[in-house]
C-alpha cells in the first residue's frame, strides 16, 4: 500500500501487478482529511496488514506534525522571553505573590525540560569587579571625556 499526503488529505493506494501487461497499476482505495479519524468504511476496504501500516504511518506523521510545531515555538521563542523580561524590568513591583509564583513553577519547567534534553545550565559569566574606592578604572578613562593637554609656547608639556 502506498500512502499520500497532498495537502490535508491523505490518499491510500494500493499497488496491483497486471498479469497481461506485467505493469503496476496503482488503485485508490480511499482518501480523508490528516485533521480527522479514518473513516470506518475506509478501514474496513484494508486488510489487517494495511490496517497496521497506516496506524504507524500516522503515528509517525502526527509526530512530525507535533516536531514541526515545536520549531515554531521555539523559534519565537527568544522573542518572548525579551517581552517578558523587559516587562519584569518595567513592572516587577506590581506582580501580585500569586503570578510571581506562576512565573517561578513555569521557570522551573523550562530549566527541567532543557536539562532532561540535555541541555545543562550553562557557566555563570563572572561580574566584572567594582573598583575600590579612590581607584582609577583606566579603562572608564580612556573612554570617557578626554582630558585636554596643551603645550607652553616653547613646545614643554606642563
Amino acid at each position: 500500500m502506498l500512502i499520500r499526503e497532498q495537502g490535508r488529505s491523505i490518499k491510500l493506494l494500493r499497488v496491483t501487478r497486471s498479469g497481461d501487461t506485467r505493469r503496476h497499476r496503482q488503485i485508490v482505495i480511499g482518501t480523508f482529511r490528516a485533521d480527522e479519524d479514518v473513516p470506518a468504511d475506509l478501514l474496513e476496504r484494508l486488510d489487517r496488514n494495511e490496517r497496521r501500516e497506516l496506524s504507524s504511518w500516522l503515528v509517525a506523521w502526527r509526530d512530525s506534525q507535533a516536531m514541526a510545531r515545536a520549531r515554531e515555538v521555539f523559534a519565537s521563542a527568544p522573542a518572548h522571553l525579551d517581552e517578558l523580561v523587559a516587562a519584569l524590568d518595567a513592572a516587577a513591583g506590581l506582580l501580585a505573590p500569586a503570578e510571581a509564583d506562576v512565573l517561578w513553577r513555569k521557570l522551573q519547567m523550562i530549566a527541567r525540560g532543557l536539562r532532561r534534553g540535555g541541555h545543562p545550565r550553562p557557566r555563570r559569566v563572572p561580574a566584572q569587579p567594582a573598583p575600590l574606592p579612590g581607584q582609577l578604572d583606566l579603562i572608564d578613562a580612556l573612554e570617557g571625556p578626554a582630558i585636554a593637554v596643551t603645550a607652553t609656547e616653547d613646545g614643554v608639556i606642563p
